[in-house]
């Protein structure tokens, strides 16, 4: 029996938010299970992002799912639909650059260790960058909640029903006061802030790559490296940031392009569903890349739970590295 195109986007709704829900709790937890001494920038990242992945599918995609039933969104449900859309987005793509950069640079020191220790100074300074894109992203996005509105039920009297599943991207729009406005907010800036950091994280990704090959050819290459198990994590953690700005970038590219380049996308009656599943995959499947980054010293705290020893990610092996 094949699914109506409402069922059909309800059922993808329900499948991305349930694992998205599972997969930031799950990720919230055992972050929060590894913290004992001090809250580490990435830990402060993942926190950031599983919240943004949280917003994202609790509002966005219940809101699609209430739609689908046949609810019609008044002014104030657009408003909120397009703002969180958008903020999420931006987000989820911000906090990702800083992790693949945070990531980036602790493995140029593995890699090329410096003369002098990183300073611990510049935890603060993090935090406080952390909560300004918070409240940056905020700024940018507050005044799609002047300009979104409800246009009305549309008249669909000669439409398919194959478009009728796709009204609900007609039916809320952003309309600005006059055309610079919506030339220079709408069409450049709200699609720079996005644009460009992802340039930024693919050119971050070829240094990323290029620093893991350096390690391995100096690991095979006569030149012992030893095995710290803080060099490990950074190895592992970058390799699945690999994945995440594969992921995102692949999202946001294929969104973007079907929004807005395949103009007649948005009739056909699969295009509710599609669309969800690329605005709101990366926050169902990311948690658990995010999960593996720090999956040994997550089992640990699960092992280790009743003993009064903490586990310090820092522990060596007997071996001590030249480079550690």
């Amino acid at each position: 029996m094949e699914l109506s195109p409402g069922s059909l986007e309800i059922f993808v709704c329900i499948v991305l938010t349930s694992s998205c829900v599972v997969g930031n709790i799950l990720l919230i937890t055992c972050t929060w299970m590894c913290i004992n001494e001090h809250l580490r920038t990435s830990f402060t990242l993942i926190f950031s992002l599983a919240i943004v992945h949280l917003v994202n599918s609790l509002v966005v995609n219940v809101l699609k799912i209430v739609y689908a039933f046949g609810v019609w969104l008044d002014s104030a449900g657009c408003k909120v639909l397009m703002f969180t859309t958008t903020f999420t987005t931006t987000l989820s793509i911000w906090f990702t650059l800083y992790l693949a950069l945070l990531y980036c640079f602790k493995l140029c020191r593995v890699v090329h260790p410096p003369a002098e220790a990183a300073s611990r100074n510049l935890r603060k300074c993090h935090l406080v960058l952390v909560f300004a894109l918070w409240f940056a992203a905020f700024a940018i996005c507050s005044p799609l909640l002047l300009y979104t509105g409800k246009t009305g039920k549309l008249n669909i009297e000669n439409e398919t029903y194959q478009q009728f599943s796709s009204l609900i991207y007609a039916e809320c729009k952003t309309e600005y006061k006059n055309d610079k406005i919506e030339v220079y907010y709408g069409k450049i800036f709200l699609v720079a802030i996005d644009l460009l950091p992802l340039l930024i994280m693919l050119l971050v990704a070829f240094r990323i790559a290029h620093l893991v090959w350096e390690h391995k050819k100096a690991t095979y290459g006569g030149i012992w490296m030893g095995n710290d198990a803080s060099e490990t994590e950074v190895l592992r953690a970058c390799k699945h940031v690999l994945l995440l700005i594969l992921l995102i970038t692949s999202l946001w590219i294929s969104y973007f392009t079907l929004i807005y380049c395949l103009k007649n996308f948005k009739t056909y009656y699969f295009a509710p569903s599609v669309l969800t599943v690329l605005s709101s995959g990366y926050s169902a499947v990311s948690p658990y890349l995010l999960t593996l980054i720090n999956y040994k010293v997550q089992m640990r705290c699960f092992c280790c739970k009743g003993e009064k020893t903490p586990v310090h990610l820092s522990t060596v092996s007997p071996y001590v590295s030249p480079y550690a």
